[in-house]
């Protein structure tokens, strides 16, 4: 994780918290990462959305694990941030894109699995019909009492099964224009 901070924070890099990264946004704790991409179960031919590049560290673990990572990033600079740190680690089955998570990927595009890192009262239904049948959507959810938790998410036919796990904390999902 040392490689996506900046480097007043490498000090504080393998500390299991959330991080400060610039765009009012957090890298998050290795715990919680490790947690959400282990309930994936992903398979070395899947496809993955992700929905909040941040620093790319996220992004990195998944290209690993994964055929292709498809990325999506709001902040210009964040997203030019992590393109560099990915390219000095050589990773090649990576997808950047700059724009607004909540619309999904275009083009009719779907994906075995989707990694939301931002919380949200709903799940972006563009972001559900990108979700391929048996795949599964995992993301921070807020509840009315202010507090969040991980659901995962799985579609079956035209139907979502959704599991309510861990409790969690994470910056909102913004749904606005680029930045």
């Amino acid at each position: 994780r040392k490689l996506f901070v900046e480097k007043h924070l490498v000090s504080e890099a393998y500390r299991d918290i959330p991080l400060p990264i610039g765009c009012g946004q957090t890298i998050s704790q290795p715990y919680v990462v490790a947690y959400m991409i282990a309930c994936l179960n992903l398979k070395k031919t899947d496809k993955v959305l992700e929905i909040g590049t941040g620093t790319g560290y996220q992004t990195a673990i998944l290209s690993h694990l994964c055929q292709e990572v498809y990325t999506i990033e709001i902040y210009s600079d964040l997203l030019n941030k992590a393109k560099k740190r990915i390219a000095k680690l050589n990773l090649k089955n990576l997808i950047f894109k700059l724009g607004n998570g909540t619309e999904g990927w275009q083009n009719k595009a779907l994906f075995d699995a989707i990694i939301i890192s931002a919380a949200s009262e709903i799940i972006p239904v563009k972001l559900l019909e990108n979700l391929k049948n048996q795949g599964c959507l995992i993301m921070p959810i807020k509840k009315p009492s202010g507090n969040q938790k991980l659901l995962l998410v799985k579609k079956n036919n035209e139907t979502y099964l959704e599991k309510e796990l861990l409790g969690v904390k994470f910056v909102p999902l913004l749904n606005k224009n680029i930045k």
